[in-house]
């Protein structure tokens, strides 16, 4: 072993209640950055997952224009999704499974017994699925539902808060009314199948409708206004759009999700902003610890370096030999955090984390996962910062004079 590297080894062992106190702090603080990391891993992934298979879909087709006036649902931007355009679609390397929907506003109201007094109408806004085929793209969708919920042909499914402002129970009949492509309003009976459970805030007042029903209520038999894409490989997103856009050609276009839900993908740049700063302070805190006990090690052995360096030591050496104890210190406490981290990670990997957002109803379990550059950049920033944060006290000790650091000076 090189000399200089076993003499830091023997230094930093010396002190050893300061030693196991620096160890500590950066050991904590590795664990902290790691495991909270872990955890928003967790919580986006299941934001991913949840966005592709309960409600959107990982890609979605529509009419070229169409997304760019999304906010006004313009049914008149509609196409024609027989057999040959799904096996178009399903044609295309990639794509497992594809199903068509419409996308509408309208209000409802509860149909009520003669002589009662009709509630106020309610606007809301739907997607209308096919029952058969949506499966296949959202095979979660169904965990939104509450018990017992009925989607076919003849039925709703109202979201919560929908339905709580209705007072609707199921099998109460509602009128739906919207107006069609051309502006006139139409009006179809239906039956409230049950309700639906808001996973992301913003979820409130939506209704799922059999695509059946929509296409007669604004009258368009046979036509839709989105496809929406299961894919084998989400990472192969941009990879199987480029073949949808090829075998579609200009009057379509293809959006991947989170495109399509770009409040859920500025959640999660909070949530990645708000992790980089607790992870600077938890860097810099444990940093610090070792810069202080670094400068406290060079202040109490001023007549050590004399003596070294009285015999012969290079400045050079002293600074490398303090530079050492500081890599040895980070190598320990960065080892420590590790498994530290890893621990906690496991623990709440195999328990999940159940929560509920705000302005949702609808409870999230979340299963922390690390990854393995994440984690090895953590590693290599507690060890190289312990290095540089140990620059200072490691130069001021090469610095001293050795007749005035012998007389303690």
């Amino acid at each position: 072993m090189n000399p200089l590297l076993s003499m830091a080894f023997r230094n930093v062992l010396r002190n050893r209640r300061r030693t196991l106190i620096t160890l500590a702090a950066v050991a904590i603080g590795v664990a902290a950055v790691g495991t909270i990391r872990g955890v928003l891993n967790g919580l986006q992934g299941n934001i991913i997952k949840g966005s592709i298979e309960t409600t959107l879909g990982a890609l979605q087709i529509h009419r070229t224009g169409y997304l760019a006036n999304v906010m006004s649902t313009p049914l008149s931007m509609d196409f024609v999704a027989d057999d040959a355009m799904l096996s178009k679609v399903r044609s295309v390397k990639g794509v497992t499974a594809v199903a068509p929907r419409i996308q509408f506003a309208g209000t409802m109201t509860l149909s009520v017994p003669e002589g009662e007094e009709e509630p106020e109408a309610l606007f809301f806004a739907a997607v209308a699925i096919d029952p058969t085929l949506e499966p296949g793209v959202t095979p979660q969708r169904p965990k939104l539902f509450t018990e017992g919920t009925v989607l076919d042909e003849s039925h709703v499914v109202l979201g919560d808060a929908l339905a709580a402002a209705f007072g609707a129970k199921r099998e109460a009949e509602a009128v739906l009314l919207a107006p069609d492509r051309d502006g006139s309003l139409n009006g179809e009976l239906a039956k409230v199948g049950g309700a639906m459970r808001a996973m992301m805030p913003g979820e409130m007042k939506i209704a799922v409708v059999p695509l059946g029903l929509a296409q007669r209520l604004l009258r368009m038999e046979g036509r839709v206004t989105e496809l929406a894409v299961a894919v084998d490989d989400v990472k192969r997103l941009p990879e199987i759009a480029a073949g949808l856009r090829t075998a579609l050609g200009p009057e379509f276009e293809v959006h991947a999700w989170n495109e399509l839900a770009p409040e859920r993908k500025t959640i999660m740049g909070i949530q990645d902003a708000i992790s980089v700063i607790v992870s600077v302070v938890f860097v810099m805190l444990m940093l610090l610890g070792v810069a202080n006990t670094m400068l406290m090690s060079v202040l109490e052995r001023t007549r050590e370096v004399g003596t070294m360096m009285a015999v012969g030591l290079t400045r050079g050496s002293v600074m490398t030999l303090f530079l050492l104890e500081a890599l040895v210190l980070g190598l320990l406490g960065a080892g420590g955090g590790l498994g530290l981290m890893l621990i906690l990670t496991t623990v709440l990997a195999r328990k999940g984390i159940t929560f509920t957002p705000p302005s949702a109803t609808m409870s999230m379990e979340v299963f922390p996962f690390l990854t393995f550059w994440f984690t090895a950049g953590v590693l290599f920033t507690a060890v190289a910062g312990a290095v540089v944060f140990a620059l200072y006290p490691a130069f001021r000790a090469s610095r001293l004079r050795p007749v005035q650091a012998l007389a303690g000076r």
